[in-house]
């Protein structure tokens, strides 16, 4: 695998790389999604071989590596990814395993005392000066799915917080970065997740009845104000990837 690849991983179909794939088109890198749970067992690529990682969300508990071992695997490339300052994004579940990767607790919301955040929210207390989170401060709102909360530690960088969840997004070091939220679900790929029974029978739940036509709606009425920001967000982290794969050609050169 040459060092220009940037490795995405899904844990399940539908929650696929959407916006990100997007913005990495057209920047010269190549790009590598696999789903974990397709091929069990399957190697991962050594962090020298890559230009940057993507680790999406999925359903599964961070710290269930009995019951998913792929999930070791992934936390084990994380720390390796850390180690080398690779460029790496956490997107849900990618970002509690990136906080489990930086020693970091997750538990359930429950623990917590607080219920599954589901539905289009604004982020409160963004750090303006981050180049990935920053430009989401002028966002109307972005998704967001999860029961499972990451806990911050003392020296844990904080970029942004809902009124129900104190680490909606960090910083791990000076190239890698966990979104609680979800930044990559374009109103298509929205739609996709709710023509799931498990995802639509989850906003039934959080929201009751017509829950489902109203996340759709909210995607909609938000998506012109939103996907621009996201693009300068997810744009820096292209930057990253570009700027190692173009060193890789430097030193092999």
């Amino acid at each position: 695998m040459p060092a220009r690849t940037v490795l995405i991983l899904q844990h399940v179909e539908v929650e696929k790389p959407g916006l990100i794939l997007d913005v990495l088109g057209g920047s010269g890198l190549d790009v590598d999604v696999r789903n974990l749970f397709e091929r069990p067992g399957r190697a991962l690529p050594p962090v020298a071989d890559l230009a940057g990682l993507v680790v999406m969300g999925g359903p599964m508990n961070a710290d269930d590596v009995t019951g998913y071992p792929e999930l070791k695997l992934e936390r084990d490339l994380l720390v390796e990814a850390l180690r080398d300052e690779l460029p790496t994004l956490g997107v849900c579940l990618g970002a509690q395993l990136l906080a489990r990767a930086q020693g970091l607790a997750v538990r359930p919301g429950a623990e917590l005392g607080q219920g599954s955040e589901v539905g289009w929210a604004p982020l409160r207390d963004v750090d303006r000066d981050d180049p990935v989170v920053g430009p989401l401060a002028d966002a109307p709102a972005v998704l967001h799915w999860h029961g499972d909360r990451i806990v911050p530690g003392p020296g844990t960088r904080v970029l942004a917080r809902t009124t129900t969840t104190d680490c909606q997004a960090f910083r791990a070091g000076p190239a890698a970065w966990g979104l609680q939220f979800h930044l990559e679900v374009t109103p298509g790929l929205l739609d996709d997740w709710l023509a799931e029974p498990s995802f639509a029978a989850e906003a039934t739940a959080a929201h009751g009845p017509g829950a489902v036509e109203r996340l759709r709606a909210d995607a909609r009425a938000v998506a012109p104000t939103l996907r621009p920001l996201a693009e300068r967000s997810l744009a820096h982290l292209r930057s990253l990837c570009t700027a190692r794969a173009e060193l890789y050609a430097e030193d092999r050169g």
